[in-house]
């Protein structure tokens, strides 16, 4: 009788790097969240919390671009576009808004200083994203790693998004907004690039939302 063949050990490493990825992400995304919210309490303004959070902010969300990778080599079944739309659009929030254009939308830190409308949505992409996203990698590590997904948990992830992704789109378009005249200073290609960002935005929110209410109803199917 010839000898078994090894099982292959492929689903295990990727089992074990997805659970790794998203509890990784989990833990830097409840940072920041706790981290925000225990700032806001303290009364601190938030330029005072941007400067704190911004640092951890970044490289939190820059990870998510290995989201992009996962859909392209089929570690998940999330679609490439999708996943595209989703983290692109984080990814010019942290990189090619609040980094170069942070005191013109934020504000300054000066005691005193006049509240700016890009302070309250810099607080809600924080409060949109970072709920959201402890729900999602929290459910993703329980899934991937075989533990189970509590019954709550995954009522959290599949009825969250109807108040959260308006929160976080609206939060979004005002800082594309409040960046357009920043945006001029430096090129007027960039406010223009910055224009029919926020034109996609509206078909865009929509593709992506519906795509969650599909995901919403194939999980309550299966339920």
């Amino acid at each position: 009788m010839p000898p078994s063949k090894p099982k292959p050990t492929g689903f295990t490493l990727q089992k074990a790097y997805l659970t790794t990825y998203n509890t990784t992400s989990l833990l830097l995304w409840a940072t920041c969240t706790l981290q925000t919210l225990s700032l806001f309490a303290q009364n601190h303004s938030i330029p005072q919390i941007f400067n704190n959070v911004y640092p951890l902010l970044k490289i939190t969300q820059s990870l998510a671009l290995l989201e992009i990778l996962h859909s392209i080599l089929g570690l998940v079944r999330a679609p490439v576009f999708t996943t595209v739309m989703q983290v692109a659009s984080r990814i010019l929030l942290v990189w090619g808004i609040m980094f170069p254009f942070q005191g013109q939308i934020v504000g300054d830190t000066g005691s005193g200083s006049e509240v700016k409308v890009g302070d309250w949505a810099f607080l809600g992409c924080m409060a949109a994203w970072g709920v959201t996203e402890v729900i999602r990698y929290g459910f993703f590590a329980l899934q991937v790693s075989g533990v189970g997904v509590p019954g709550v948990w995954a009522w959290l992830r599949y009825n969250t998004f109807y108040v959260l992704y308006p929160l976080g789109i609206s939060s979004e378009c005002i800082m594309v907004f409040k960046a357009l005249e920043p945006a001029a200073d430096v090129s007027p290609l960039f406010k223009w690039f910055l224009v029919v960002v926020l034109g996609v935005y509206v078909p865009g929110s929509y593709i992506l939302y519906t795509h969650m209410i599909a995901q919403r109803r194939k999980a309550l199917k299966k339920k």
